[in-house]
């Protein structure tokens, strides 16, 4: 059977979700299917065509597993205003996200599903720390019996 929303189709689409949610590129990664997926600490998103409710909406299934049913109670609450509850188990489920998620959201979506937040540096910030590698990556060598 052909698959319908191929690997090569939701790796874009995923691309433009972590800029979105300005979480580390390392978060993007294959699953076990060969599927594309921001792994988090406590879930993942994937891209796909649609949800149940609307099948020709493309978007986002955020999945996220809880410790309790009170801190599932509260991603419930947290999530209801921009995203659908498709599957509400007692401490997990799935959301579905129709579009990319506004700062505020995506904060929110970071907290929950556990994806760290890409570092942000300033241009000087940076300068320097590429001073410092570049100053480590050209020391000359030691021998040993210069360390003694």
């Amino acid at each position: 059977m052909a698959d319908i929303y191929p690997p090569a189709v939701q790796r874009p689409a995923l691309l433009k979700l972590v800029e979105a949610l300005g979480c580390r590129d390392a978060a993007l990664r294959r699953d076990e299917c060969g599927d594309w997926r921001i792994n988090g600490t406590e879930g993942g998103i994937l891209a796909v065509p649609g949800s149940l409710d609307r099948p020709t909406a493309e978007g986002f299934h955020i999945f996220i597993e809880c410790d309790t049913v009170r801190q599932w109670s509260a991603v419930k609450a947290a999530m209801k205003p921009f995203t659908d509850l498709t599957n509400d188990g007692d401490s997990e489920g799935m959301f579905f996200l129709d579009r990319l998620p506004t700062p505020d959201e995506a904060e929110i979506i970071r907290r929950y599903v556990g994806v760290r937040k890409k570092r942000e540096l300033s241009e000087d910030a940076l300068a320097e720390l590429r001073g410092r590698v570049d100053n480590w990556r050209f020391q000359p060598k030691r021998t040993a019996s210069e360390e003694i």
